[in-house]
């Protein structure tokens, strides 16, 4: 499965102008078939909220009434999305573009454990911006209350000791002091080490280039890791970023209990994806989110894999995330902006000499591209909560979805709609009676 980049690229061209023709609320969307499609945003006939929101306004409620706010792991976002660690050739091209974008928006932008190492830190020790210049072009556009830098140490990077650096670097010390930056731990199974490391005993025998291999994680070690962070970098805040595991529910306990501000789990997994018919998918992984919240689990939680519009955004609220963290379709967006992007986007995927001369140009438009598609998920959000009878986002919870499919009913207890025909009469009434029956002494006799 792959993001629709045509609807991605139409996005970033016009921007909420792109949802006048319906095609992004869900008529004939795209013919990607995402996670969350049988999962259906359900607008009532009453709507209480909206009566208040009208008293309080003392005027017919907008959808631009629609809050969107939130606060994720202590950040103040403007929405809620976070941009995860875009990685490649093109991300190192638009890096400091998309940091400014996404500190204008007033979202969390993230930067990925490899760039101080490769990058150099304040440095170049390449052609392209520094560590130092990617968080200073986030941190020193951001406008107002808005927003976090998010940044992740690998950890092969212990010797650079990239975070102790960071937390005592006088540059960063007035974003920390305000409480703009977290240190991120990712904690990946899986990942590409480098195959002549890995067998310097006997080279010969080892796979050429990159290749997947295991790590050692327990329990103990991830609640250690929390406890170290929080005891060296008390000022920060500190995120755990994880992919498609199947025990994501401990994950999420025990760094709940150890004290994260804030989870996020990627349903695609960073290297792990490349392994096939290896990975949880990332359906699952929300539904571990789901699980956490009825378990009282309050930590802030965001799922990331496939979702790329206002709709997926809303469902994943409903059943239990707090945001949503977007990877590729910011990169894409980013070259959709451009005049040149029907051209970037023939050549995407291919190894192409004319692709890279075509990205130096297509990506000076980034920002243009970026800012409409991220505007175009924020004017989506708010037509759909204000269809719902919501005048905030974070009201947006199970009762306004429902399932097409049993299972996935089931997974997360929300409502089965019979598809086509909608809910039967009286639904409340028998799904009560129905529950009653479950737990009544005379079960039984119901699977008999």
């Amino acid at each position: 499965m792959s993001y629709p980049i045509e609807e991605i690229f139409r996005r970033a061209r016009l921007g909420s102008a792109s949802l006048l023709d319906g095609i992004a609320l869900g008529a004939d969307a795209d013919p990607m078939k995402s996670f969350l499609d049988d999962i259906l945003l359900l607008p009532p006939l009453f709507t209480p909220q909206r009566l208040e929101k009208g008293i309080e306004l003392l005027r017919e409620p907008l959808y631009v009434d629609v809050g969107t706010e939130v606060e994720v792991g202590g950040f103040k976002l403007r929405m809620p999305i976070t941009c995860a660690p875009p990685g490649g050739r093109i991300a190192d091209l638009s890096g400091p573009r998309i940091a400014e974008v996404c500190a204008e928006m007033g979202i969390a932008y993230s930067l990925g454990e490899n760039i101080a190492p490769v990058r150099g830190y304040d440095v170049r020790l390449t052609d392209q911006p520094s560590f130092k210049e990617r968080a200073l072009s986030y941190l020193e556009n951001l406008r107002g209350e808005y927003g976090g830098l998010i940044i992740q140490q690998g950890v092969k990077d212990e010797d650079l000791k990239l975070w102790e650096r960071i937390y005592s670097d006088p540059d960063f010390d007035p974003y920390i002091e305000r409480g703009l930056i977290a240190f991120e731990i990712k904690a990946e199974q899986i990942y590409l080490g480098d195959a002549k490391d890995e067998f310097m005993d006997d080279p010969g025998s080892a796979l050429g280039g990159r290749y997947p291999a295991s790590r050692t994680f327990t329990e103990e070690i991830l609640a250690g890791q929390i406890r170290l962070l929080r005891n060296n970098f008390p000022r920060v805040r500190l995120f755990l970023r994880t992919g498609p595991y199947r025990d994501l529910d401990r994950v999420i306990e025990i760094a709940s209990r150890e004290g994260v501000d804030a989870i996020t789990l990627d349903g695609e997994g960073a290297w792990i994806s490349s392994l096939a018919g290896a990975r949880v998918p990332a359906l699952v992984c929300l539904s571990s989110i789901s699980r956490a919240r009825e378990r009282g689990i309050e930590t802030s939680m965001m799922i990331s894999g496939m979702l790329y519009d206002g709709p997926s955004v809303l469902k994943s609220i409903a059943l239990g995330a707090d945001a949503v963290s977007l990877g590729e379709p910011v990169i894409y967006a980013c070259l959709g902006g451009s005049k040149l992007s029907g051209l970037v986007k023939k050549l995407l995927g291919r190894n192409s000499r004319g692709l890279e001369s075509l990205l130096g140009v297509a990506i000076k438009e980034c920002r243009r591209g970026l800012m409409n598609y991220l505007k175009s998920i924020e004017v989506e959000m708010k037509v759909l909560a204000s269809a719902l009878g919501k005048y905030h986002v974070n009201r947006i919870c199970k009762e306004d979805v429902c399932s097409l499919s049993r299972e996935l009913a089931d997974l997360f207890r929300i409502k089965y709609i019979y598809a086509p025909g909608g809910f039967p009469e009286n639904w409340e009434i028998i799904q009560r009676y129905l529950e009653g029956l479950e737990h009544s002494p005379h079960a039984d006799l119901m699977h008999r």
